[in-house]
């Protein structure tokens, strides 16, 4: 779906950029450099660590199936990624939509400021092709088919996990490209107390408190983080800063009622309040003397989400049978006042309630296997209500999904999923997926593979409308239809010192819903073809350096031959991390590469379109971090080291070079620091 959020976005009139780069380093330079000390390092015979291990053991995923069972990644045949809670603090990334910039197939655009609108798209599809789930519940918005990431702060998140093609057969609309499931930190062990806070540029401050902790009958989880900036000026007009504040509650825990029967409770809410100067068009291009009746400054935008689950498990012949009763719902405000269209508010509102069913049969000796079979039933509503009329406006979903799993020996693994989705306002839909794996031990490869189909139901906005003569409903639109597959080939070497997954994927897409400020949305005529190749490497050329590479090639084409919009053919990362002082001190060096890309310059105030090119770009970020005692960390990060100059959207600026640094310090049962002597000071000096 081209989504109407892109038309608010442009500017009518490029503009001529003078942020000035750094005489002494060019991005191409630090590239090489870069790219030279991996090639450096991979190629030392000493280098080589025979660990022994498979390629991926121990990282595990749990939404590549219906039950959320955690699973090897090793034994997945669809292509994913997982970025965990300790790569997070390593890079200190604070907005989990800039983990997702590194992970192949996947492109990042955010409108200026740090609370700007942020949409992730995968394998070149729309961002409503994409479903987010946190902790399996799916929190896209019922308004436009979107998650906006700026709000999602990552200071409670465990891991975030990447499913490229289609998960449609799974988890049903908008997952027809992919799916991003965030897992959050659970309360498991001993009482910990963690605070965090820091301070930087463009007046930045931000901090952070959780409490986590659990027995083997009870555990709970409780956050509170937070984030202020003053931000930049995210337009070329004017002088003012564009800032944006970050609020985020996070509460999850549960229960054991019985030896066999649980309950799991779940409760986020997040606020996301920032300047977006939408429509801060040039003086020029006011007619009149309009540009004198209004403050184009006073443009902002407030989101809230809320999210809740309540879960009861029953677990029966020694977990062999097991069956979760669940409910969840999320709700999505969206307020906006704007200086020419006045404040206005969309709500969205989503509550499901299912029952889940998987049963476990194992077979032992010498080739064993086990098998996983699951059912789901599900009924979902959806609501929406804008402030045009107020009036609710309500559609109802019919679910129900097989799914079969199997491990056979530790060779081979398959999944194959079939979903029926009945709705009240379009036809049934059926969507598949099916995907397996292949491991040679031996010789340290694994073949992967997949193939589904994706389905996205138009957005309520798109089928009811919000505004007569703008915007207007079309109750005819037909859901959008895709087909897609993918392979590839992981390749250990040197005893897992260079890993290197290759994977070629195809796309098409199908009734694509087109949506223009004027008139209804309409699906496109014709076919829209995605294809590429995705290419993954991790070296470990010692054992206190890692080095993570990403390369993504795009060839992503509307149905006129068009190039789509913000989905760079070429993109690409490099991660390095080195460990020092015995473990307590860390460098994280991270280059992020983005080439060439098409956009839409929308006037404002003419409604005309036409395309431009944006420039390639490219970051760096520096960031480290030293244990003054193992529960007292300093750390400290230089973002956009290069001081690029790039837009990611066009006609919002991007930050400037900013540093920032802080204290962490982390109070549990079993280690509380001692201040009463100065030994933490030795320590330091000594470093």
């Amino acid at each position: 779906m081209k989504t109407t959020s892109q038309l608010f976005e442009e500017r009518p009139e490029p503009r001529s950029r003078h942020r000035a780069q750094p005489s002494w380093q060019t991005p191409a330079k630090t590239v090489a450099a870069i790219c030279a000390l991996c090639i450096a390092l991979a190629a030392s015979p000493s280098a080589a660590q025979d660990t022994g291990e498979t390629a991926l053991q121990g990282i595990v995923i749990e939404s590549t199936n219906i039950s959320l069972t955690p699973t090897e990644t090793s034994k997945v045949g669809s292509a994913v990624s997982v970025v965990t809670g300790e790569q997070l603090e390593q890079r200190q990334i604070r907005h989990a939509a800039d983990a997702l910039r590194s992970v192949p197939g996947v492109a990042v655009s955010r409108s200026g400021s740090f609370g700007g609108n942020t949409q992730v798209r995968v394998r070149g599809a729309e961002a409503n092709h994409v479903l987010v789930l946190i902790d399996g519940i799916e929190v896209n918005d019922t308004v436009t088919g979107e998650f906006d990431f700026a709000s999602l702060l990552s200071e409670d998140i465990e891991r975030i996990e990447v499913i490229r093609g289609p998960q449609s057969g799974l988890w049903g609309s908008n997952a027809l490209a992919g799916v991003i499931n965030i897992v959050t930190r659970t309360g498991e062990g001993p009482l910990q107390i963690v605070g965090r806070g820091e301070g930087g540029s463009f007046s930045t401050s931000g901090g952070s408190l959780s409490v986590r902790g659990g027995t083997d009958r009870i555990h709970g989880a409780l956050s509170f983080v937070g984030r202020n900036t003053q931000g930049f000026n995210i337009s070329d007009n004017g002088t003012e800063k564009d800032g944006a504040e970050q609020l985020a509650f996070h509460a999850k825990g549960g229960f054991n009622l019985t030896q066999n029967i649980s309950v799991d409770g779940f409760a986020r809410r997040s606020s996301n309040v920032a300047d977006i100067d939408s429509f801060e068009a040039a003086p020029d291009a006011i007619p009149g003397d309009f540009a004198t009746s209004v403050d184009l400054r006073d443009d902002i935008n407030e989101t809230q989400v809320e999210t809740y689950q309540g879960k009861l498990n029953i677990d029966l012949f020694d977990n062999a049978l097991q069956t979760d009763l669940y409910a969840n719902s999320n709700e999505t405000t969206v307020d906006s006042k704007n200086p020419i269209f006045g404040n206005a508010s969309n709500n969205g509102l989503r509550d499901k309630y299912g029952v889940l069913s998987k049963l476990t049969l194992e077979t032992h000796g010498a080739f064993p296997t086990t098998h996983y079979f699951s059912g789901l039933i599900e009924e979902e509503k959806e609501f929406f209500t804008p402030s045009t009329d107020f009036i609710e406006r309500d559609r109802e979903l019919q679910s129900y999904v097989g799914e079969y799993r199997g491990e056979f020996g530790d060779i081979f693994f398959v999944n194959a999923a079939v979903r029926d989705d009945q709705s009240d306002s379009f036809q049934d839909f059926t969507t598949h997926k099916i995907a397996g794996a292949l491991l040679f031990s031996g010789i340290g490869t694994r073949l992967h593979s997949s193939y589904g189909t994706g389905v996205v139901f138009p957005s309520m906005f798109e089928q009811f409308g919000v505004i007569p003569g703008f915007f207007t409903p079309n109750p005819d639109l037909l859901p959008e239809e895709s087909e897609g597959w993918d392979a590839g080939v992981e390749q250990s070497f040197f005893g897992d010192a260079v890993i290197v997954d290759v994977t070629y994927f195809e796309q098409n897409l199908t009734n694509e819903i087109f949506s223009t400020f004027f008139g209804p949305p309409e699906n496109l005529p014709g076919e829209s073809k995605r294809d590429g190749i995705e290419v993954a490497a991790t070296l470990r050329p010692f054992e206190n350096v890692e080095i993570v590479g990403s390369y993504t090639y795009l060839n992503a084409k509307e149905p006129d031959g068009k190039q789509e919009v913000r989905r760079p053919p070429h993109s690409g990362s490099v991660n390095a991390v080195y460990h020092f002082a015995e473990g307590r001190g860390l460098i994280n060096l991270t280059t992020i590469y983005n080439g060439k890309m098409r956009d839409i310059v929308f006037d404002a105030f003419t409604f005309e379109q036409s395309r431009l090119t944006l420039d390639e770009y490219v970051l760096v970020d520096l960031a480290a971090h030293y244990d003054l005692r193992p529960n007292v960390q300093i750390f400290g990060r230089v973002e956009n080291l290069l001081n690029e100059n790039y837009e990611e959207v066009f006609g919002f600026n991007t930050a400037e070079i900013g540093a920032y640094g802080g204290l962490k310090i982390k109070l549990s049962a079993d280690d509380v620091p001692e201040f009463e002597d100065n030994s933490w000071q030795e320590d330091f000096d000594d470093s």
